[in-house]
């Protein structure tokens, strides 16, 4: 097996920007390159920048979070919805040890590399459970947005009637648009909730760590996970009022927002924006979607 040598292994950067957190960092980094590729969970080209795309690039996300932490002494609890191979839920459990993490993932192959990682770093402050995001949200908070759903389709379908005559009126009816970003949407949803049979609820013991999942978060995280038209769904029933949906995302980053503001709104998200966020001196920078709830 030929040696891989990652472009940023012995950087100074790597202590500029993990600190403490460097040592089970690297122990992360060797278990990736080890295994990472053979479990499906980074892809062969990423070997030689683990560091770069998937460690330092959670990191960015870091900040943001610490500027969300309680100040009145109570541990900061955080939700990484759709974790996969732990970002950058693994990568903020052990730079921020203060905060609980929750690092959430239906795919039964990557839940067992999660709790392995989260053992192997002796990460205390995090737990894994199997479970799609939306098993987790609050039943007080799935009537309220059924409810929102409910008038939205009452409203539509009085548009629907509108349209009718319109057909009828002139023989065609704008209807391409709304076909394309369906698919359009199917396309970018590379969210892996898949039909795994799950247990339990929110505010209830997680049986593999006997600790208590809370209803709601301070924080809620997430990186590749979803477009914002799904992902707002997803995420904003989970966060408590005045807590935020922290997501890592690209370039498309805005476009996503204007695409999902209904969403947003419906899930009483408030103040979407995006902020670049620095990775490490002369890398290039990432982006992160920042929402409030209100």
């Amino acid at each position: 097996m030929a040696v891989v040598d990652d472009e940023l292994n012995d950087s100074p950067l790597l202590r500029q920007v993990l600190g403490d957190a460097l040592v089970p960092m690297q122990r992360f980094h060797d278990k990736l390159l080890r295994e990472g590729v053979e479990r499906g969970i980074i892809g062969p080209r990423d070997e030689d920048i683990i560091w770069e795309r998937h460690i330092l690039n959670s990191a960015a996300i870091v900040p943001f979070v610490r500027e969300r932490l309680s100040t009145d002494g109570q541990t900061a609890t955080v939700a990484d919805i759709g974790s996969g191979g732990g970002f950058p839920g693994i990568v903020l459990a052990a730079c921020l040890p203060q905060c609980s993490v929750v690092l959430v993932e239906p795919m039964e192959r990557r839940v067992t590399w999660l709790q392995e990682v989260v053992d192997e770093l002796h990460l205390a402050n995090a737990v894994v459970i199997r479970k799609r995001a939306e098993d987790l949200v609050p039943q007080s908070s799935k009537a309220s947005i059924r409810h929102n759903k409910k008038s939205s389709q009452s409203r539509h379908h009085g548009r629907r009637r509108i349209e009718k005559q319109s057909v009828s009126a002139y023989g065609r009816v704008g209807s391409l648009a709304s076909t394309e970003a369906r698919n359009a949407d199917s396309q970018q949803d590379v969210n892996d909730h898949d039909s795994s049979e799950v247990t339990g609820g929110a505010g209830q013991a997680d049986v593999q760590s006997n600790l208590s999942i809370p209803q709601t978060f301070d924080v809620v995280t997430c990186r590749a996970v979803a477009p914002m038209t799904k992902l707002a769904g997803w995420t904003l029933p989970l966060l408590r009022s005045r807590g935020q949906l922290i997501a890592l995302k690209g370039r498309s980053a805005q476009a996503e927002l204007d695409k999902a503001a209904k969403e947003i709104k419906k899930c009483h998200g408030e103040n979407p924006r995006v902020c670049l966020a620095p990775v490490a001196p002369g890398l290039e920078d990432t982006h992160v979607v920042l929402v409030d709830k209100h």
